[in-house]
């Protein structure tokens, strides 16, 4: 991976190592969905020998709404050719019915979050986090 902190996002994909095909696939099929969802923002923050973070607002964000984000991708390099995908939510906006998720106290800006770790092509877990998605959109538009 590219180490310069000026990385774009068509970049950072386009040296994703092979071996982590199925992972590339479950974050650009979780991340059209999200971008599907009205009025929603994005932006891409490379955080080099961190993690590179896909962040997902509403565009323009609610009156009252202080947060600065209502779901987040991030995608940590394990070793060199090793990575692993994560994507989080505020804890106070999602439900976790089926479990699946790891809590993470004051790891969002502060707050708890709710993070669930994704393992190559996962058609079920993104299917699962898109319904999180729904709900964390839903709280963030409430907000106002």
């Amino acid at each position: 991976m590219n180490a310069e902190s000026d990385l774009t996002l068509e970049q950072f994909l386009e040296q994703w190592p092979a071996g982590e095909a199925g992972l590339k696939k479950s974050l650009l099929a979780y991340r059209r969905e999200v971008m599907d969802m009205a009025g929603v923002g994005e932006s891409f923050l490379p955080r080099p020998g961190v993690s590179y973070s896909l962040r997902w607002d509403l565009d323009p964000r609610p009156e009252g709404r202080d947060k600065p984000l209502f779901a987040m991708a991030d995608v940590v390099p394990l070793g060199e050719d090793e990575l692993m995908l994560s994507l989080c939510f505020y804890g106070d906006d999602v439900s976790d019915p089926d479990e699946l998720g790891n809590l993470i106290p004051g790891g969002l800006y502060g707050e708890n979050g709710h993070c669930f770790d994704l393992e190559g092509d996962d058609p079920d877990m993104v299917a699962y986090c898109l319904e999180r998605a729904s709900e964390a959109l839903a709280a963030a538009r409430k907000a106002a």
